[in-house]
């Protein structure tokens, strides 16, 4: 059964389109293979998705070495789409590449109604973006930056919370959200 179309952008034929998408627009450069990998989804999904997208000119393959890389094509729009695909799948990729390499971070996920849009659940479209950043040494000050960064990739307003890992609303804050990084002792 085909996956239906994302709740946060319906524009989109289907989430998975719509990750697809994001991988190639908001991470390095892969094959199929590691596409599929990477989304966890089956490689044959992955390749029909990729045929769709290199079809109507918004993907285009390389040949590195044995490869073929699959990268965002050079087209009039690509701005606008980055845009609309940062806001319905994007958004995930870009905050791991904000905080992925900031120290005394522990964790980091995406609550709230982006969240729920993302799992599906209907709604409104959400006004903005509520993050939890676990750490001990972090305030709102010092994440200030980074907060500024993903606001302008995605050009929405982010809501950061700081809790330390002991905090008790922890549990009740990661049901339903998006993990974007999750505990360092359960990273691979």
């Amino acid at each position: 059964m085909p996956a239906p179309a994302p709740a946060l952008l319906p524009i989109f034929r289907s989430q998975t389109q719509a990750q697809i998408l994001a991988e190639v627009l908001f991470n390095s450069p892969a094959n199929g293979r590691e596409l599929a990998r990477r989304l966890g989804l089956a490689q044959p999904t992955v390749a029909r998705e990729l045929g769709r997208l290199v079809d109507a000119g918004i993907v285009e393959y390389e040949q590195v070495g044995n490869a073929k890389v699959v990268h965002a094509a050079p087209a009039p729009y690509a701005n606008a789409l980055r845009q609309l695909v940062a806001y319905a799948a994007g958004v995930p990729h870009i905050v791991r590449t904000v905080y992925e390499n900031v120290d005394d971070i522990d964790e980091t996920f995406i609550h709230g109604s982006w969240a729920a849009r993302f799992h599906g659940e209907p709604g409104s479209p959400p006004r903005d973006l509520d993050l939890v950043i676990v750490s001990l040494s972090h305030t709102r000050f010092t994440l200030a930056p980074y907060r500024t960064a993903i606001e302008v990739e995605t050009g929405m307003t982010v809501d950061q919370m700081i809790l330390a890992p002991d905090n008790e609303r922890l549990e009740s804050l990661r049901a339903g959200s998006v993990p974007v990084l999750v505990p360092r002792d359960a990273r691979t």
